[in-house]
């Protein structure tokens, strides 16, 4: 690899690594919603999350007594109120887990697949994209739909992502758990380790990634891309996750 560093070249890449990170990160929750929606659920998209409700749930009584005690007591940890309030509280708990969540389906777990199966598929047709222009590319040199193909691609990388992620944060801070996300709640909920999920999916996205970048790229810019990866990915999820989407999607 040359380290030959091209400003323009930086500049166009981290752009688009800002932009795809929070397309990314919309879509993958896209997944989500597409899945509910198939099984009749209300949704409501937010910057990192998707909730999910059977219809009619945000209407019942119990639900909107629910939340006004949330309202009434803001940020206070469950145990830390009042002792008649917690009892309230379980009791439209219940009331609520019995009429919309206990009929034990699995409604939840193949909305939970449908963020990461997104996000998976989007990668394949960044490959296919980069698979049937090779020809082309090989004559032509590197276009704008190869970038397009490389970025697309590139949403393997949230497999990889997730789980160094994960495993920082046990080593930093213990708690004992390893893995986290959907794919943690996948492996889970079919009683498998909980982590087969994480590292299966983060072994397969680091290996699609390196050969992109590795054998995609053109190695004149190979360098410059991967710097320009570093710093839009960490823009991009900063500026997404703290600061443009808690205005946009709160």
């Amino acid at each position: 690899m040359r380290f030959k560093f091209q400003p323009q070249l930086f500049f166009l890449l981290t752009l688009g690594f800002v932009l795809f990170t929070a397309i990314g990160t919309v879509s993958h929750e896209y997944g989500h919603i597409l899945i509910a929606k198939v099984y009749g659920y209300e949704t409501q998209l937010h910057y990192g999350m998707v909730s999910f409700n059977p219809p009619g749930y945000k209407d019942d009584p119990s639900y909107i007594a629910l939340d006004s005690l949330f309202n009434k007591y803001p940020d206070t940890p469950y145990l830390d109120l009042p002792e008649n309030v917690r009892k309230l509280h379980q009791e439209h708990h219940d009331i609520l887990y019995e009429w919309y969540w206990s009929d034990n389906s699995n409604d939840g777990l193949y909305i939970t697949m449908g963020g990461p199966a997104q996000t998976m598929l989007t990668g394949i047709c960044g490959l296919l994209i980069l698979f049937f222009r090779r020809k082309l590319r090989a004559m032509q040199g590197f276009k704008l739909v190869d970038w397009l193909g490389v970025f697309l691609s590139l949403f393997w990388l949230r497999e990889v992502f997730n789980l160094v992620m994960s495993t920082t944060r046990e080593l930093i801070s213990p708690n004992g758990e390893w893995f986290g996300g959907d794919e943690e709640l996948i492996s889970t909920e079919l009683g498998l380790w909980d982590g087969t999920f994480s590292v299966l999916l983060g072994m397969i996205g680091l290996t699609l990634s390196l050969y992109v970048i590795f054998k995609v790229v053109p190695s004149p810019k190979r360098f410059t891309f991967i710097v320009s990866g570093l710093v839009g990915g960490i823009v991009g999820f900063v500026l997404w996750m703290d600061v443009l989407g808690p205005i946009l999607l709160p």
